[in-house]
């Protein structure tokens, strides 16, 4: 007879949906960021270019800083689901 351990199901359902749920809100908030800093190179040309640099520069920054956040998240999980993996005896 095969036994479920609930608790155990419970907590890597959970861990799974809050790893997921990590991943793409992070990698929106890059994309959003990207979007912002391309409208403000639209509107820089129109206007002096000087004071739309520095935001842009800051839009792309945190874009990229988010997209290294998603991207870890998911190499950690992957990392972890490896590792594990092979230490689990058959």
């Amino acid at each position: 007879m095969i036994e479920i351990k609930w608790n155990d199901l419970i907590l890597v359902a959970g861990t799974s949906i809050g790893a997921a749920a990590i991943v793409v809100t992070f990698f929106a908030i890059g994309i959003r960021l990207l979007a912002n800093a391309q409208h403000l190179a639209i509107a820089g040309k129109n206007k002096k270019k000087k004071d739309h640099f520095a935001a842009q520069v800051a839009y792309r920054l945190s874009a990229a800083l988010s997209f290294l956040v998603s991207s870890s998240v998911m190499m950690i999980g992957l990392y972890i689901i490896v590792t594990f993996s092979k230490a689990v005896p058959k």
